[in-house]
Formats: structure tokens, sequence, C-alpha cells
């Protein structure tokens, strides 16, 4: 890294400096004196913009992270085991006062397009917060682990209190549960908009259901309909918004110890109003589950992705892709032990969490080399059929096609003066490169403790969705995840058991097992949180009729297919009983049995319960069929699937 800039010593400079472009100036009188007619920036309010959120959590330490609308300091008061005079009698007491520094965030200021947008059904303007953003961080060290810790954060005259658990040691742990899921692609129309709610066309309905209510029906009147794949296709009941609501609600009331969010948070990270979309539902009106369970994040196609601010850029300036991806950075930036410490550039992009007797590889799949595209370059010889034809001749190497490595690079300058194009924070995931080097060292690191091994990333490597394609195949996608494929051997050797995925908004697992000894990792696609509930991928054979594709053979369930609808006339009305695709979530329950250990993944959905006028009564978490158990021995590794 260039010894004369960092990623926080160019916001400082990008704060100073006459900002041009998309980005608009955090100041509302600079503001004006570019846009004449555009509508004022929100005053700041006193206060928090975002409740504190909890990152980096390890068994002796744990950061705070809240942002606030103006320059003022706040306080943070901790009390629980070890902290404070004590006298190691184990009594809880206060550990004294620590005051944060806040610092201006000048990338997440609105745009001037942010500002003028309109929301057909919304009023205009209604979701915009205050003009700036001032980020806090308090570090809170010397923690026991496995202990329950009290905090309570002042911040321009408002308190909030919120509890933790540190992570186990590794040694003394009983259970632990995890809840993963992705893609919830937050934005202020998910208050109001309705998703496709895609209908198998090889199992729809259980033996004796009635079909779903069709063209005409109260319910199309009611939520609305699409076409997919040539076909007639409802929208789904829940709105975005109250959809991520409920299963949040639901989640919480889980009380599990982390929250996995695979990528897409928000409907484009250098979107603002995503945002704040997104940490209303985790740590603001809507819920504050981020105050008392860690979240741990990675990267996805949408942090790469400006929306109405610029999109992916151009060749020439991408300069989009390199705030959007910059924006997700000043909201989880990390710093800790589990980084890659010789290339501090990627700190974020790519991170180890440890709990207790787990380990957590969080990895970035956003960009491949060589850069591939559908319209060309190709690295991989064309294919078609499926992955059965996959071989290191056909093997993609991206997984998007949308920008290069060089031009992300070139355009880094552009937005942190001072900053070299080798400053920038974009790492490769292919061999070879330094994310794959340290993934190799931390996955034989995490085997030689005995540690559980998970691994978690946003590109859904296996999968029968929409991007389950490569970008050579005969029906191309150029937001596969086919490359992610090539640490499959990874690992296997070092005895993953689980990877966590989205991207492709459906609920679906494959099983990976190269030499058929029956040991292996379960891949799952989680991206249900609450955007789009796709199904399979089709496409139209010779006679001009759509055909499921099914590229990957390692699939064993989804919900679209094996979890097929019933329903019924209730009171007169067609009712959806039980079954079909949703909004949910993966719950994770790892236990310790003697000196091994079990882990059971049960998928989990969030039913909707409609009255006559297909108004919400309320949901019911309800789980799914397909509930896998892994045992391990004594050393982490899984044992051979019974």
């Amino acid at each position: 890294m260039n010894p004369a800039f960092s990623r926080r010593t160019g916001l400082r400079a990008l704060a100073a400096a006459v900002v041009t472009g998309t980005v608009a100036t955090t100041a509302p009188a600079a503001l004006a004196k570019t846009a004449q007619h555009a509508p004022a920036v929100p005053a700041g309010a006193d206060g928090f913009r975002v409740l504190p959120y909890l990152m980096e959590p390890t068994a002796t330490s744990m950061d705070l992270v809240w942002f606030s609308e103006r320059p003022v300091a706040g306080t943070v008061v901790v009390s629980g085991p070890g902290l404070g005079n004590n006298h190691g009698n184990g009594r809880t007491r206060p550990a004294g006062t620590r005051v944060s520094a806040p610092e201006l965030q000048p990338l997440l200021a609105y745009t001037q397009k942010e500002l003028t947008q309109t929301l057909t059904g919304l009023p205009q303007g209604s979701w915009l917060l205050g003009a700036e953003n001032w980020k806090h961080r308090v570090s809170l060290a010397g923690l026991k682990p496995g202990k329950e810790y009290t905090y309570t954060v002042t911040q321009g005259g408002r308190r909030h209190t919120a509890s933790f658990r540190t992570a186990d040691d590794g040694r003394d742990w009983s259970d632990l549960r995890l809840i993963a899921f992705s893609d919830t692609e937050t934005e202020p129309y998910g208050r109001i908009e309705n998703r496709e709610w895609e209908l198998s066309q090889v199992t729809p309905y259980t033996e004796g259901s009635l079909p779903r209510p069709g063209e005409g029906s109260l319910w199309q009147q009611t939520f609305g309909s699409t076409v997919r794949y040539g076909a007639f296709t409802l929208k789904y009941p829940l709105t975005q918004d109250v959809g991520l609501r409920e299963n949040i609600a639901h989640i919480d009331a889980a009380d599990p110890d982390l929250l996995l969010v695979a990528g897409d948070l928000g409907q484009g990270s250098a979107y603002q109003p995503g945002w704040d979309e997104f940490f209303r539902h985790v740590a603001g009106e809507h819920s504050d589950i981020a105050s008392r369970v860690p979240l741990i994040t990675a990267l996805g196609n949408w942090e790469t992705f400006a929306a109405l601010n610029g999109g992916y850029g151009t060749p020439a300036d991408r300069s989009p892709v390199v705030r959007s991806r910059n924006k997700y950075h000043a909201y989880f930036e990390r710093t800790g032990a589990g980084t890659d410490r010789q290339n501090p550039r990627f700190r974020g992009s790519y991170y180890r969490t440890d709990h207790g007797p787990l380990t957590i590889i969080t990895l970035d799949s956003t960009n491949g080399v060589p850069d591939e595209s559908v319209n060309g370059p190709l690295s991989g010889a064309p294919i078609s059929g499926d992955d059965r034809g996959l071989t290191a001749a056909t093997m993609p190497t991206d997984t998007q096609g949308s920008f290069t490595q060089a031009e992300y690079e070139a355009a880094f300058p552009k937005v942190f003066p001072g900053s070299t194009p080798a400053d920038a924070d974009l790492p490769v995931f292919n061999p070879g490169h330094a994310q794959w080097a340290w993934a190799e060292e931390q996955l034989a690191d995490a085997r030689a403790k005995g540690q559980i091994i998970l691994v978690e990333f946003h590109h859904v490597p296996l999968s029968i969705g929409e991007h389950g394609t490569p970008p050579n195949h005969a029906v191309p996608d150029d937001q596969s995840g086919v490359a992610m494929r090539v640490y499959a051997p990874l690992l296997e050797k070092h005895g993953v058991a689980v990877v966590i995925s989205g991207h492709d908004e459906m609920f679906q697992r494959s099983w990976v097992d190269a030499d058929g000894d029956g040991v292996g990792f379960h891949s799952y696609d989680v991206g249900v949180a609450s955007d789009g509930l796709r199904g399979e991928k089709y496409a139209k054979n010779a006679a001009g009729e759509y055909e499921p594709v099914r590229f990957n053979t390692h699939m064993e369930w989804t919900a679209n297919t094996h979890e097929p609808e019933t329903w019924a006339d209730v009171d007169g009305v067609r009712q959806l009983v039980d079954g079909g695709m949703h909004y949910g979530h993966l719950q994770i329950d790892l236990k310790r049995r003697g000196q091994s250990a079990e882990m059971t993944l049960t998928p989990m959905y969030v039913f909707p319960i409609l009255d006559s006028q297909y108004r919400l009564v309320r949901t019911e978490r309800r789980a799914y069929g397909d509930v896998q158990l892994i045992r391990f021995d004594r050393n982490g590794v899984p044992l051979p699937r019974r």
C-alpha cells in the first residue's frame, strides 16, 4: 500500500475536496451552490442515525459501531464479569466510560439524484435521513469468554442499552446457534413492492391441493402478477419490507449467537437510501438485533453496483463501483486479527471469525481473473449440458462481466485522491492471488486447531437457478457463481462442513463429495431474506418450449421443487395452507457430544397467515423437511454421511 495513503485518510481527503460527479457534498449550503433548485438536505437530528451494532466478536473483545448525524462524541458504559474493580469475586460492575471520536464518512452523503428521486406510492423524500454520517467506533477489550455484558451508548442526549455474549474459548462450550440468510436488497421502494413468486413447473402442488388463484383473481388484484419464462406468475403477498421485518423478528426470537448475511445487503451499495433501509431493519426503528447479535457479512454483486448513481460506470470510469464497495467498508470495516495482515488494503473484503469451536471463513467472490463476460472474452471453452462437462478447459474464472480488474484499479485514485491503482481494495479469488493464499493458510490453521469450519461468500457455486450456468454455457449467465467451484478441492481437503452463499434468491442445498467417500460439504443458497422468490432456470428447447436447464447435478433439495404448495378454499377464499417458496433463513445448531460434536441444519420459512380479504394476520415460523445432520470427530472433521 502507498505509505501516504490509507482508506481512512482518503476519506478525509474526499471530505475536504470539492466533490464532483454524482456524489453530493455533505453540507447543505455547498449543495445549494451546485444544485440551486434541488430539495434541501434534511437537517441532522440529535441522537443516533444508526443504533450501535456489534463488530469483530471474539472471546475477549467486541467492537461497537454506530452513526450520528452530528459531530458529537458519544459515550459507552459497559458492565459485566471481569470489568471494573470487582476484586475477582465475579460481581458485575461498570467498567467506566469510553468516549467516541466521530469521523465524517463523506461517501455516505446523499447524491443529488437521491435527493430528487421520486417513488410512486411514497411521499417524495419521506425515506431520507440527515445530511451527514458520522461514524463512531469503540473497542471493548479485556472481556471474559462466554460471558454476558450490558452496555449503554449515549449519543446526543439519546440512550441505547443492549447486551451481548462473548464467544466461548473453544474448550468450554456446550452449544452454538447461527442463522444465515442473504439478499436482503433493501430499498425504500421495498416498502410497497411485492416480488415475483415462482411456482415449480415440476411439482407445484401436493396431492389433493387446489391450484393457485389465476388471472383476474382477488389475489392478483391485491398483490399483482408478472410473467416468468412465459408463464403467468403471482406476486408474493408480503412486501419486501414486511417480509424482512417478519423474517428478522422470527430470527430474533430464535436467539442466535451469530447472524450470517451472505451479501447483497442493499439494492445497490452506492445507493444510500438502500443502506438507510438496511439499518432500519437491523439497528434502527424496526429492530436492534445487530446491537445484540454480531452480523458476519460478505460482499455481493449489489455491493459493487451504484444503482441510480451510475450503475457499474463505464470502461473509462468505474468510480461508481469503487464508491459502492467502499460504502460497504465504511459500515463493515474489519481491522482485527482475522484479516489479511500482509495485505491490509483487503481488510473487510475477506476475513476470519472464530467463535468457540467454530471458524467462519468469509471470502469475497466478486472478482476473478482472467476477466470474463458473456460478450467476451471467455476463459473456458464453450460448454453445454450439465456440469459433468466442466473440465480444466471449460472452467470459468470470473463471477461478473460488468467491469474488469484493471478498470477498477484505474478508477480508485479518482475516488480517493492521493492513492494509486495499487491501493485498490478489490481482491482476486483465484489461485495464485492473495485471497487464495490467505484462505489456504486459514483453512489449514483452523484444521490444525481442531475447529469446525464453515465458509461464507455470496455467489452460489452450485445452483439450478438463474445464475447457475457459467458465461461460456449455451444458456449463459454474466453473474454466475460457477467459477467459485475452484475452491471445492481446497474445502474438501480441509474438512469444511458447510458453504453458505446467496445470489440466486432461492432456498436450495447441494452436496459435494468428489471422491465419493461420504465426506464432503453442503453448499447452500440462502437468498431468501426479503427479495425475489425464484425457481429454477428454464430455457427454450428446439420446439420453442421452456424446459429446465439443471446445469448443477449436485442439487439435493430446493424449496421451489421439493416443498409443493397446498391450497384450499377457506370461507370461500383460496388460501395457501402450507408449503411453497417463502422468505426464510437457515438455522444452524452446533451441539457438543462428549469429545465430538454434531451440527443440525434446518431450513426455516416464514409462512403468512391471511384473512378473507388477504390482509396479513400474522406469520408463523415453520421448518422445511430437508433437515441435515453432520457429525464431527474430536478434531472437528466431518464424519461420513449415514
